[in-house]
């Protein structure tokens, strides 16, 4: 006969060391994107002195974590940008499958911003990209320290962080061009563009949710775990924004997660002053509410585990509508 009182304890010690792992993993965000979005990384800029430390910063995280570097030792995955002598690099660590495969899921954000750029009319001249994208990249370091305490996955996981993505995604061209696995058997590609720094939300939407088959699967696997589906009407104006993009014309199902403004239990919450992304007031402030962001990635996390188990069956209807324009 079940004991209650050793059952109650036994719940008391899992919420216990939930709320543990929760905080620890607030931490480690707070610190990767304080770090990234510093003034010490002068925005990260393509070429940039910043750039070079996100991408050792990054790097250090990956093997801390334990992925598998690509280049014998290294992470770093360079390449050259048009118009200057110095190479970018996208950071690249693996989580190979439990049996050998050429099937793979792959995480990406983008680490570039606008680095400095001086003005007449504003005193601050560093582009810091704290929402977009240290943040994203924050979210990509702790996904794969996730996925690297659980057991081998059914396919290979590849994390990127990618460079140069600002100004016509370089990076994202690159590893396709230079991919860990072959690019045919990416299952889907999750791009994380920014991250919920607003609270608890229960809202969602995802681009592109034109021109692909998967989004009713998403959607349903957001809806068992308590989100609801709520896609803005000016999302697929911005399809070729994105790190996604380089993916989905290549026949690649791919994309991007935000949570929406609507408060857990209904109701839409006030709307609070980030400061403007790509400016000198992207940077973390006390605005930012980070209870939001455990369920944010868990919701992430969710989606990939449904895809590692089912490999097959979704696609690209029309990879025309992501072409540049």
């Amino acid at each position: 006969m079940e004991n209650p009182f050793l059952s109650g304890k036994l719940l008391i010690v899992a919420i216990l060391i939930s709320l543990h792992t929760s905080g620890q993993t607030i931490s480690h965000f707070k610190k990767h994107t304080a770090y990234l979005s510093s003034d010490e990384l002068e925005g990260r800029g393509t070429g940039s002195r910043g750039a070079i430390l996100a991408a050792d910063y990054i790097a250090e995280q990956f093997d801390a974590i334990g992925l598998e570097p690509i280049n014998e030792n290294s992470y770093l995955q360079k390449f050259p940008y048009p118009g200057q002598d110095q190479l970018e690099s996208n950071i690249v660590g693996v989580i190979p499958a439990l049996q050998a495969s050429d099937e793979s899921i792959v995480f990406m954000a983008h680490y570039d911003a606008y680095g400095i750029k001086k003005t007449d009319e504003n005193n601050d001249s560093i582009y810091n990209g704290a929402r977009d994208n240290a943040i994203g990249v924050a979210a990509l370091i702790e996904l794969a320290r996730m996925y690297k305490t659980e057991k081998p996955p059914l396919q290979n996981i590849v994390f990127v962080a990618t460079a140069a993505e600002e100004f016509g995604q370089y990076g994202a061209e690159y590893y396709l061009e230079n991919a860990v696995y072959n690019i045919h058997d990416i299952t889907i590609c999750l791009n994380i563009d920014g991250f919920n720094v607003s609270g608890p939300r229960e809202d969602f939407f995802v681009m592109p949710r034109q021109g692909v088959d998967f989004i009713d699967e998403i959607e349903l696997i957001a809806k068992k775990k308590g989100w609801i589906y709520r896609p803005p009407d000016w999302i697929d104006g911005m399809n070729t924004n994105f790190d996604t993009a380089s993916f989905l014309r290549r026949n690649i199902p791919a994309f991007t997660l935000w949570t929406g403004n609507q408060l857990k239990g209904g109701g839409d919450a006030e709307q609070t002053d980030f400061g403007a992304i790509h400016s000198p007031d992207d940077e973390m402030n006390d605005n930012w509410n980070w209870d939001g962001v455990i369920d944010h990635l868990e919701l992430y996390k969710a989606i990939s585990d449904y895809f590692l188990s089912k490999p097959e069956g979704i696609k690209v209807t029309n990879p025309e509508l992501f072409n540049s324009k």
